[in-house]
């Protein structure tokens, strides 16, 4: 890991992901890269004689701004960098080619609910759902972040493979402790021989030492992720996300999102490498077993 990011709006929770940041950055001898974005009148406006000036004295407030969060004395010996942008959504960093590079997205959240939710949504949620990034949400504030108990909530079919290569640096970092989740309900019914099948294989070739096997049930998986969690102590909640978009986002929604949201603890949400169809959730898993089964003969 060598960039991280961290997109601020200068609000509490922006410095909590700040200093969550500060602290792996640390760890890990990473730079971090402080965005802001700062928002001019509307086009209408910009005929208007002192436009260039309201534009020079923004930027320049927002410049003194950044300048004053990076003296920070939990970022000293750091490598840092900030950047300014302009007439942009806090969210859209996510696919701003200029971050298209950086390792992590670190961000500060504190969620919405209600009508405001539906229509708007909030930043991190969008930047879970478009990022080819890691993304990590923070609410509250954790100076020297740490994980000794992390939950990875997961299907454990091939798909989520590739995102737990990312998640996995993690718990390697942090020599935590992972808690190996599947969450049963009754519209996502599995039995237990197969769950535990699933998840053993799962932690062979990850080459897991520090794990326990986990089948909860419940009504809902978020439910099921969250009192799990809350049971456990667990310090950070990891998942996949397949960054759904458009009408199929409103159709299906976003686990990871929803989790995001309504959890307090840290949450690590990793995108899924698209993989075919014919080869996703439990058909892959029955093919691999299969082709396993063809090849001990």
């Amino acid at each position: 890991m060598k960039t991280i990011l961290v997109p601020t709006d200068f609000s509490i929770h922006a410095l909590y992901a700040l200093k969550a940041a500060a602290s792996i950055a640390r760890k890990v001898k990473a730079e971090i890269i402080l965005v802001h974005n700062y928002t001019m009148p509307s086009e209408s406006f910009s005929n208007i004689y002192f436009y260039d000036e309201l534009n020079k004295e923004l930027k320049e407030m927002a410049n003194e701004q950044l300048k004053d969060l990076l003296s920070k004395s939990f970022l000293r010996g750091i490598p840092t960098q900030k950047q300014l942008l302009s007439n942009k959504k806090l969210w859209e960093v996510a696919v701003d080619k200029r971050f298209k590079d950086v390792d992590l997205i670190v961000m500060g959240s504190h969620g919405k609910s209600g009508l405001n939710e539906f229509f708007i949504g909030s930043n991190t949620e969008k930047v879970i759902r478009y990022s080819n990034a890691p993304v990590l949400s923070i609410k509250e504030e954790n100076s020297d972040f740490d994980i000794k108990k992390m939950v990875f909530a997961s299907n454990f079919y091939g798909e989520s493979f590739s995102a737990f290569e990312k998640i996995k640096f993690f718990a390697d970092l942090y020599y935590a402790h992972i808690e190996l989740l599947k969450v049963i309900t009754p519209k996502n019914f599995e039995t237990t021989p197969v769950s535990l099948r699933l998840m053993k294989d799962f932690a062979i070739k990850f080459k897991l030492t520090k794990y326990t096997i986990n089948t909860y049930n419940a009504t809902s998986i978020e439910k099921g992720i969250t009192d799990f969690s809350n049971e456990v102590e667990a310090d950070l909640i990891a998942m996949e996300t397949h960054g759904r978009t458009g009408i199929v986002h409103l159709i299906n929604g976003s686990l990871a999102e929803d989790v995001a949201k309504h959890e307090n603890r840290p949450v690590l949400s990793v995108k899924i490498k698209d993989i075919p169809a014919n080869i996703s959730g439990l058909n892959w898993y029955m093919k691999h077993i299969e082709s396993t089964s063809l090849e001990n003969r």
